[in-house]
């Protein structure tokens, strides 16, 4: 089968017409640029945070540098599909409280490292990528248009050329020219090559790298359900201590005082009265005992769905409540509970603690994920103290691999915003 002349004529410059040629050419043309921007933030930031160690400044400040690193490492994951590299983002941090663990979490975070050596070797790298491309293109264009002016310049000042040498220069130097358009994809797709290396070196971390951070992230979830597990059974032990144990002991009392009167032959109104104590004791020792259950796992949670089961908690709050729940298809039992028990840690706060007059609460579908938003009026300043409600309430929400942030400015709103993801 012979080829047509015209496609075969065409072949040497097809790179031209395809679009990853220009996106990989914008990447190299923009390293430089970004290079300088990064390479700024990380030289002035380490460089300030480590000439800063010796008083209270410094480590905080090479922890915000390193965070600044994590930032940059999200941008260049983004800028990396245009050389058609397509990198997972990191596990997410575990929060941390208090300035010192927060400034220990970011000095020992390797993604943000990672990003500042990337940030760094971008400007030298940028400068070469820059370089390159910009001069192959543009001498390719001189080259191939010098015939069509160079006839009328001048090209060797105060030189004899006869005619036919300006003729054979500038069929060289269109042929040259040609040249360099017909290799510049070629040369972009080797540059492309090494800058993909680099970003999946540093920013992808390769396979053993991902399963490395898989397995932290496993055992952030694993240590904050274990913690989780802990706190719910002390509150249970609580719970139950203080409340159905008492009522069942003063119970037990009055039965044995009963017991004891009608043996020695008291009269009926006095055992009446001990028996009618122990009934009512019993009954609010049954309907502790039914709140506790409901705190575990509520039966409507297991029978009816997340939609009833937060209906349910909406009526029982003193704050008015605006329920928004679109479900199409029922999430997992363990992401329900976990829904269910933020939405209901969340009103409870409400009611405690926020002085609110109105709270809205809206749970949907996000792909593959459930998100759960609670926002009230009240007076803000919400922060997660290390016992506190909210500092359980992230441990649970961790423990089901998923994320929290809280929005609360002084003055209102608060805002408890939670992911969890419906699939492994």
């Amino acid at each position: 089968m012979v080829a047509d002349p015209a496609a075969r004529a065409a072949r040497p410059l097809a790179g031209w017409a395809r679009a990853r040629t220009w996106s990989q050419a914008a990447h190299l043309l923009t390293n430089l640029p970004l290079g300088i921007a990064w390479f700024t933030v990380a030289v002035t930031g380490l460089s300030a945070g480590a000439g800063l160690l010796v008083t209270l400044v410094g480590l905080p400040l090479l922890a915000l540098t390193v965070l600044l690193g994590r930032m940059i490492a999200a941008v260049e994951r983004t800028r990396a599909g245009l050389l058609g590299l397509h990198l997972p983002p990191p596990a997410p941090r575990r929060p941390a409280d208090g300035l010192w663990r927060r400034t220990k979490a970011g000095l020992a975070d390797g993604v943000g490292w990672r990003g500042l050596a990337y940030g760094t070797i971008l400007l030298p790298w940028g400068v070469v990528t820059f370089t390159v491309v910009v001069t192959v293109l543009a001498t390719a264009v001189f080259c191939v248009t010098l015939p069509t002016w160079g006839w009328a310049v001048a090209l060797w000042p105060g030189a004899q050329v006869s005619a036919l040498q300006r003729a054979g220069l500038l069929v060289a130097s269109f042929a040259a020219g040609l040249g360099l358009l017909v290799a510049f994809p070629a040369i972009v797709g080797w540059l492309a090559a090494i800058d993909r290396w680099l970003a999946r070196g540093l920013l992808g971390g390769g396979d053993r790298r991902a399963l490395a951070e898989r397995v932290t992230s496993l055992q952030v979830s694993l240590d904050a359900s274990t913690d989780a597990s802990a706190s719910e059974l002390r509150r249970i032990e609580r719970d139950l201590h203080d409340g159905a144990q008492q009522r069942l002991v003063g119970l037990a009392m009055d039965l044995g005082l009963a017991r004891e009167r009608l043996v020695d032959g008291a009269e009926p109104a006095a055992v009446l009265e001990l028996v009618t104590r122990a009934h009512d004791q019993s009954k609010q020792a049954l309907g502790e005992l039914r709140d506790l259950v409901r705190g575990i796992h509520p039966v409507v949670l297991t029978d009816r769905g997340l939609d009833a089961a937060l209906s349910a908690l909406a009526s029982r709050s003193p704050v008015p409540v605006d329920m928004d729940v679109r479900l199409p298809v029922r999430p997992p039992v363990a992401v329900e509970a976990t829904a269910y028990f933020v939405v209901a840690e969340a009103l409870n706060n409400v009611a405690k603690h926020a002085r609110a007059a109105h709270v809205a609460v809206a749970v949907h579908r996000d792909g593959a994920g459930l998100v759960v938003d609670v926002t009230d009026d009240g007076r803000g300043g919400a922060v997660i103290a290390p016992t506190g409600g909210l500092a359980g309430l992230r441990d649970r929400v961790v423990a089901a691999q998923g994320t929290l942030r809280i929005s609360s400015p002084d003055g209102g709103p608060t805002t408890v915003h939670v992911e969890v993801p419906c699939a492994s």
